[in-house]
């Protein structure tokens, strides 16, 4: 490393550090307190979602929803009704920096790198400059796959409006037998535009707070699908998928008789893959031109929006002890049918009542 890029490092350590000094002692500001400008995006708004697909009774099966929703707002995305969605909101700053997973800028901080992530050492990395940077990446999106797919590739394009769009590196959640990512293949599969950095000087930098699903959010999604079916072209048939998460949950999510489940659907028409042993070309070749999807509730599942076009279908067979819906609003802003299975609580993790599987997918009219 240059004696240079030292000095660099050792800038943006010092100005961290300074901060860190300044939280300890109560006198961090906010982010929006520090902005040298804030305005709103795209105003707030109310959207009714409309109810999920499922069968009598299969709310009344959940019993632990996941930590970061609630039971009342589960019920909504079970049974339709109204939301609030706040106005995504910009906010801009001079002289701000990344760095160790944080911005930090007139002396406040957000932190982008999810914390219980250990940021990569940061002397591997030269220290850029950016004159004029749009942040793309978020905490959540930075933690999960489906966030990354479903909020950071669509935050993309709303960050190139106002600089170019910069990200720290997310996880690679793909095994390593893959020389690419899922991420980096569909930076190319969308041409999204996306930089990838760790260590930033900003001379102006804007970050957003774009967390809903609004239908600004769905119009950039859309864009994005469009791209997808562009790409691909005309579907040569239409196809049944049964998407495996592929990963060996252990806990609430372990889902015991998956294998049985895909096997009957196998038998009623369904093509099988493993999203962890495929790539994104074709992940998009399999999915392109699907009438329904099914799979256990999960990251993996947000393949399905870029390929799945409007009408068609997304069945979630989820662990009654860690319930979630939020692939829902996505697919509400893409007239994707969604519809929920919710599995039989075993003394660890799950099975799915196979019957039960089949007559949910019966009542999509497919």
């Amino acid at each position: 490393m240059s004696e240079l890029q030292n000095l660099q490092h050792v800038g943006l350590s010092l100005r961290r550090s300074l901060f860190c000094l300044r939280r300890r002692f109560g006198a961090a500001r906010t982010m929006a307190g520090a902005a040298d400008k804030v305005w709103a995006i795209a105003p707030a708004e109310t959207q009714n979602t409309p109810p999920s697909v499922f069968l009598p009774g299969e709310f009344d099966k959940v019993r632990i929803v996941e930590s970061r929703t609630t039971m009342e707002i589960e019920a909504k995305r079970f049974h339709g009704g109204p939301f609030e969605h706040p106005p995504i909101m910009a906010y801009r700053y001079s002289n701000a920096f990344l760095y160790r997973g944080s911005i930090v800028a007139h002396g406040a901080e957000r932190r982008i790198l999810p914390y219980s992530f250990t940021p990569l050492p940061s002397h591997q990395f030269p220290v850029t400059t950016v004159h004029e940077g749009a942040l793309a990446g978020s905490y959540l999106g930075l933690q999960y796959f489906g966030h990354w797919l479903m909020e950071d590739a669509p935050l993309s394009l709303l960050a190139e409006k106002y600089g170019e769009p910069v990200s720290p590196s997310p996880p690679n959640w793909q095994p390593k037998r893959f020389a690419e990512s899922h991420v980096h293949g569909y930076v190319k599969f969308l041409d999204l535009p996306w930089r990838q950095e760790e260590n930033v000087y900003f001379k102006s930098l804007v970050m957003f707070d774009d967390e809903a699903f609004t239908t600004h959010k769905g119009a950039r999604l859309e864009i994005l699908r469009q791209r997808a079916f562009k790409r691909l072209g005309a579907p040569r048939k239409k196809k049944r998928i049964y998407i495996k998460r592929g990963i060996p949950d252990t806990g609430v999510r372990r889902f015991h008789n998956e294998d049985a489940v895909a096997a009957a659907l196998a038998g009623e028409g369904f093509d099988i893959i493993d999203s962890t042993k495929v790539s994104v070309e074709e992940i998009s070749q399999a999915l392109h031109g699907a009438e329904i999807i099914a799979g256990s509730e999960g990251s993996h599942q947000a393949h399905a929006f870029y390929f799945l076009p409007p009408g068609a279908a997304l069945l979630a067979i989820t662990a009654p002890d860690r319930f979630a819906t939020a692939n829902k609003r996505c697919a509400d802003h893409l007239n994707i049918q969604y519809g929920i299975s919710v599995g039989d609580a075993e003394e660890e993790g799950f099975s799915a009542n196979i019957d039960d599987v089949k007559r949910t997918i019966d009542l999509f009219g497919l």
